[in-house]
This record gives C-alpha cells, sequence and structure tokens, in this order.
C-alpha cells in the first residue's frame, strides 16, 4: 500500500512541476504549445507518465506505468546530467530529480512484485512509441533553436 501513495505524491509532484512548465513557458515566455512542448520535452515525458498513471488507476494493470518509463528516463534523468546546474535551471533541475524519483520508485515497485513481464512489456511498447517522438523533438528543436533563444530574450531570459 506505500508503494501506492508513493506514485500518488510523486504524480501530484510531477502535475506541479507541468503547471509551473506550462506557466513559464506558455503565460510568461509567450510560446506556442508545440513549441513549449518541444523545447521542454520533459514536460511532454510528465504528460505520457501522467497518461499513464491515470489508466494504471482505471486499469490496475502495472504494464501501463512501465510505457512511460523511457521518456521519463531519457528526458528527466538524463536532464540531470546534460542540464547546467546553476540558478537560472533550479527549478528545471528539482523536476528532473522528482522524475527521476518517479522512475526509481515504479522501477522498485515492478522488481519489487516480480512485475517483470509487465516491466518488459510495458518499455518494449514504451520505445516503439517514444523513440520516433524523440527523433521528432530533436529534429524540431535544432531547427529552430533560433527561435527559441529570441522568445526567451523577448521574455528576459
Amino acid at each position: 500500500m506505500l508503494g501506492y501513495y508513493g506514485l500518488i505524491q510523486l504524480a501530484i509532484l510531477m502535475l506541479l512541476s507541468l503547471l509551473n512548465s506550462a506557466y513559464f513557458f506558455l503565460a510568461t515566455a509567450k510560446f506556442g504549445l508545440m513549441q513549449w512542448l518541444a523545447f521542454n520535452a520533459c514536460s511532454l515525458s510528465i504528460i505520457a507518465y501522467l497518461a499513464c498513471f491515470i489508466c494504471f488507476q482505471i486499469t490496475r494493470k502495472d504494464l501501463v506505468l512501465a510505457i512511460a518509463l523511457l521518456p521519463q528516463y531519457y528526458y528527466g534523468t538524463m536532464g540531470l546530467f546534460v542540464v547546467s546546474w546553476d540558478a537560472a535551471n533550479l527549478v528545471p533541475q528539482i523536476t528532473h530529480i522528482i522524475i527521476t524519483l518517479n522512475v526509481i520508485w515504479i522501477i522498485f515497485l515492478l522488481l519489487k512484485g516480480s512485475k517483470y513481464e509487465s516491466l518488459g512489456k510495458g518499455l518494449l511498447i514504451g520505445v516503439l512509441l517514444f523513440v520516433p517522438l524523440f527523433a521528432i523533438i530533436q529534429n524540431y528543436s535544432q531547427a529552430h533553436m533560433a527561435e527559441f533563444m529570441e522568445l526567451l530574450q523577448k521574455a528576459g531570459y
């Protein structure tokens, strides 16, 4: 039962991080929705997780939780190493920590419950769904980096 409450608490923290990101990028920096999701792909990974978490709440199938592990690891955990640790990136790094804690917690729960099949199938589905999306996001971000920097400068960042 403790594992279930941990999932809820982490989902709430990730929802708050998502709302904070949405406020910054959409309201403050005046990004469009697609620009926000492309330039802050952590938000997209949080949305994917929250959708999977809601499906898990409805179906109680562990496999659904494992589907969103790959984007969380790729954008959340890897973000800890790619994004600089300075004052300007403190909030994003806190979000990366929350996402990483969620990845660890889900893997722990699945392994503790011997849900190896759910973990394997969920990861496979995650690879098939998200790897092509990663390529699209990276191509878009690289092609529009000047636009991204211009929007941030207009917002005073």
